[in-house]
């Protein structure tokens, strides 16, 4: 089913506008680095069909994996509409994450009621090296309560997953770029060259920097 799931999002990501592709004029990142892809899972939130779907499927993983948790935190800002839908779904009160305190105030990081000992599934748009995450998961443990499992809709596959498990939290994804790379060829929407181009950049990101004269963060 999990598989199933993948390529049904891989091809949702797809008709939304989600993805966009560039191998001559790759896409600086929030790191630094470049990509040939381009994930905006941002472009979902206005769909509300797409939405319905990713929030039944987030259900399904929630149910079949038996995750336990209390409450849905959504990360600032992007994972804050996902957290919301999700959290209606199923019926959990949410909460949504700071990235950083506000200027006045009580200067929290965590808005909305999280008492402590409360079990937290944080909810995020997408993962790439997972160190984005962290500060979510400190202010979440820094009250006292507990997170072990993050839900994104989309994996980019580039260390985020292992990252993560330093911090005994598991990832759940609803698609990865892996599996949707071998979608979208199937589909015979993206060229047999682009997708080698892909495949390349993901195996050895600092050498497709370097052949292209990029600087690799």
């Amino acid at each position: 089913m999990e598989a199933l799931i993948k390529g049904i999002m891989a091809r949702l990501l797809w008709d939304t506008g989600a993805v966009k592709v560039s191998v001559e004029r790759p896409f600086q990142l929030a790191s630094g680095n470049y990509s040939p892809l381009y994930i905006n899972c941002r472009a979902l939130i206005s769909n509300v069909a797409a939405m319905d779907i990713i929030t039944a499927f987030s259900h399904y993983i929630c149910e079949a994996k038996g995750l336990e948790f209390d409450v849905v935190a959504g990360g600032e800002t992007a994972g804050i509409p996902f957290a919301s839908y999700i959290a209606g779904r199923l019926s959990k009160p949410m909460i949504y994450i700071r990235k950083k305190p506000k200027g006045y105030g009580m200067g929290s990081l965590v808005e909305g009621i999280l008492k402590e000992g409360q079990r937290v599934l944080l909810v995020e748009d997408l993962i790439t090296d997972g160190k984005s995450k962290e500060g979510f998961i400190t202010a979440i443990r820094a009250v006292n309560a507990e997170i072990r499992h993050t839900l994104v809709v989309f994996d980019r596959e580039q260390g985020g997953e292992e990252f993560l498990r330093q911090l005994n939290v598991e990832l759940h994804p609803l698609c990865t770029l892996k599996s949707a790379i071998d979608d979208w060829s199937k589909m015979e929407l993206i060229p047999r060259e682009t997708k080698k181009e892909i495949v390349s950049y993901l195996e050895k990101p600092q050498g497709w920097h370097e052949q292209r004269g990029l600087v690799y963060k």
